[in-house]
This record gives structure tokens, C-alpha cells and sequence, in this order.
């Protein structure tokens, strides 16, 4: 089905289905968790920005870093720190183990990411098929993170299932631990390939060539805009949303978040193919601006079902931008400069998007719990149309360097 992949991308993958799983249970989970140790939606936003503030910083170490001390190395150590968040959470009941394990390792990403593996996962992923195939990786890459998130998200009524209490998440957190050991192994079969050649190429840990960087530079501060949106909106959040406002338990939720998952994933088969007819940059424009109106009629639904529905239908389109916004960020830099455009465009977005957790807990306390929804639309939206003005007469570049 993916004979058009090499080995590498195979086992890239398979890690990204892997690590992913655990993501879709905590997304649901986490927030909830941090309520059964009597934290307030003000407490709990600023967990889930510490957490994507911890996660930009390792973000920025990869970029600067993955090619002066190995990729594979790299990568490694990010999934034995997944490992070690899990050990920190099984080790101790209190307030503060699940707080520093959301620091530790990347407890609250969710499907797409904005974390370490996702700078240089898309840095190598070019090399493991042809340029024809490029959005089509992408949009593969995407879609097993995102059924494996919707897998992990209706494990999260596994302990009721099996007999458990339902404040019984350690079987969850063992899953978790066991995702971040399967990693280090599937990290360490990959091939040198992965690596970044250094020939003729800037310095390892350096940043991007000068005449990428302004390109670069307009990209990271256009995704900042849109991740800084997105942050109001992130599954943790939405699993708040409407635990609160609706009463629903976990199993509920688990089941909302994984429909939401599935939808997604097969946006990205689609995503793909009008990549290939229109390109990059229109599908990205054309599919998420109507997500954004959507996304901001959820919190004015008169009932459950009615909230649930636009929620859904916003999945339908809001992330077939991703894979062409990941090939267009490296399609228009050389190969020298793709990690490092890769790094700054991810580094932007998670610090963008850990701030908003902590504006979303004072909107939700102090203005209106379907505020969120609103101010993550219209920051989208203006994203959008920026985006579209900014780089619609921009030239892509082959795996040759050759402008197409």
C-alpha cells in the first residue's frame, strides 16, 4: 500500500502511530485528571501552557542541536523522556506528578503535534520518497497520528472495561510508558540515511542560510498567529469544554475525541489529492478558512448533539492544511535548510500556543466558557487570509533545488 516509502519513512510510521496512541488517551484524560486533584480551569491552563512551553524548548534544542549530536539520538532521548513521564505519573499520587510529567515529556501534543519529533521527522521524511510523493507522505504521516489518537482516545474507558475504577488511569500510564520504550527501539533501527549530510551545507546547530531566512522568518511569525489560535482550542481544552459545560464522563468524551480523530484522518487522503491539483498553499487556505467559521458556531449550539455535530463538521476540513503546510515549508527551502526551517516554523507555533492555554483559563473564569471558540476562530481566520496574500506567487523547489 506504501511500497513508495522507504524503510525509514515505514518505521517513522509506525513511531508516529505508536507515540500517538497514548497522545489521543491523555488529551481526553489529563485535564480531567488534574480536576480530581482540585485544580480550577485557571490552574489547569497554566499546566497545559507550561506543558507546550516545555515542549517548545525541546523543539528549539532539536533544531539546533539534532544535526550536531545525530538525529537518531535525538530522537531517542525525546522517547525516553515520554518513558520517564510515565514513571514520574505511576510513581506518585499527588498534584505535582502529573504537572512535572506534562513538563518532562510531551503529555498534552495530541495527534498533530508541535513537539521535537515533529522538526525532525519532517526534515527527513523528504528523503524517503520521491518529490512526486511528497504530499502524499504527508498526508500518510498525518493519518496514522491521527487514527492511532482516535484508537487512544476510546482507550480511555478501558479501566471501567476491564473492571477498574474509573479514577483507575495507572493501566493507561503503563501504555504510556511502554509507547515511549517501543520508541527508543524503532528510533535506533533507522538508517543513516536519516542523517543530514554536512557537505557543502551550513554548519549543524546553526540557523537557516541567509537567503532562506526571510522567508522562513515571515513563515514562523504567520504560524505563530494560527498556532497562538489554536492553543484556545487544543483537545485537552475541548475534553474541558465539554466535560464541563455538558456533564459528559470520560468514556463519552473518549468517544466525541476519537470521531473527531477519524474524521480528520481521512481528510488527509483528501488533503492529498487537491495538493495535487491545486497545490500546496490554496488547499491549505481553501480547507481551513470555512473550518474557522465552523469552529466558532460550537459554543452557540442550543444542545449536546447540535455542539457535537459542528464540532465535527470543523473536522471535517480544519487540519487537510497540515500535510501541505509541512511539504510547503520544506518545498521552499534547499535540503541544507530544512531541519532548521523545519525547528523555527515548530518553535514558533509551540511557544505561540503555549501562551493561550493560559488566556484560556482566565476567558473560560472570567468572560465565558464557549470564549475560547470564538477567539480561536478569529485569529484563524485572519491567519488564513495572511498567509494566502504572503506567499500565493511563491516558487516551490525539487529535491534538485530547481524552482517548479
Amino acid at each position: 500500500m506504501i511500497e513508495w516509502l522507504d524503510r525509514d519513512g515505514k518505521l517513522i510510521l509506525a513511531e508516529k502511530a505508536v507515540r500517538t496512541i497514548p497522545y489521543g488517551f491523555l488529551g481526553v484524560l489529563y485535564p480531567v485528571y488534574l480536576t480530581q486533584f482540585g485544580l480550577g480551569a485557571v490552574a489547569i491552563g497554566i499546566v497545559l501552557g507550561l506543558t507546550t512551553a516545555s515542549s517548545a524548548i525541546y523543539t528549539l534544542v532539536a533544531s539546533l542541536l539534532s544535526d550536531r549530536i545525530g538525529r537518531r539520538r535525538t530522537l531517542v532521548f525525546f522517547a525516553l523522556m515520554d518513558a520517564l513521564a510515565a514513571v514520574i505519573i505511576l510513581s506518585f499520587a499527588t498534584w505535582w506528578a502529573p504537572v512535572v510529567a506534562g513538563i518532562v515529556g510531551n503529555m498534552t501534543v495530541g495527534a498533530g503535534e508541535v513537539g521535537p519529533y515533529l522538526s525532525i521527522e519532517q526534515a527527513i521524511l523528504p528523503k524517503t520518497s520521491s518529490y512526486a510523493n511528497r504530499a502524499l507522505t504527508y498526508s500518510w504521516y498525518n493519518l496514522a497520528g491521527y487514527v492511532s489518537s482516535a484508537l487512544g482516545a476510546l482507550l480511555v474507558g478501558l479501566p471501567v472495561l476491564i473492571g477498574l475504577g474509573r479514577s483507575d488511569y495507572k493501566i493507561l500510564f503503563l501504555f504510556y510508558l511502554v509507547s515511549g520504550l517501543a520508541g527508543v527501539f524503532i528510533y535506533s533501527r533507522m538508517s543513516r540515511q536519516t542523517e543530514q549530510s554536512h557537505e557543502g551545507s551550513i554548519h549543524p546547530g546553526r540557523f537557516v542560510s541567509a537567503k532562506s531566512r526571510p522567508l522562513v522568518l515571515k513563515l514562523s511569525a504567520l504560524f505563530a498567529v494560527d498556532a497562538f489560535g489554536g492553543g484556545f482550542i487544543g483537545s485537552s481544552i475541548i475534553s474541558y469544554y465539554f466535560y464541563e459545560r455538558y456533564s459528559l464522563d470520560l468514556a463519552s468524551l473518549g468517544i466525541i475525541l476519537a470521531a473527531a480523530s477519524l474524521i480528520t484522518a481521512a481528510s488527509f487522503l483528501v488533503s492529498a489529492k487537491v495538493s495535487l491539483k491545486i497545490g500546496f498553499l490554496k488547499t491549505m487556505v481553501y480547507s481551513h478558512l470555512p473550518s474557522n467559521l465552523l469552529l466558532i458556531t460550537v459554543p452557540f449550539a442550543p444542545s449536546l448533539s447540535i455542539a457535537v455535530l459542528a464540532y465535527l463538521s470543523r473536522q471535517t476540513l480544519s487540519q487537510m492544511d497540515v500535510p501541505p503546510r509541512q511539504a510547503f515549508v520544506v518545498s521552499v527551502v534547499p535540503e541544507e535548510d530544512r531541519l532548521p526551517a523545519s525547528g523555527a516554523t515548530n518553535v514558533s507555533r509551540s511557544a505561540a500556543s503555549s501562551v493561550s492555554p493560559y488566556l484560556t483559563g482566565y476567558a473560560i473564569a472570567d468572560l465565558w466558557i464557549g470564549a475560547p471558540f470564538v477567539i480561536a476562530g478569529a485569529l484563524k481566520v485572519g491567519y488564513d487570509l495572511a498567509v494566502y496574500g504572503s506567499f500565493r506567487k511563491t516558487r516551490l523547489l525539487d529535491d534538485e533545488g530547481d524552482s517548479s
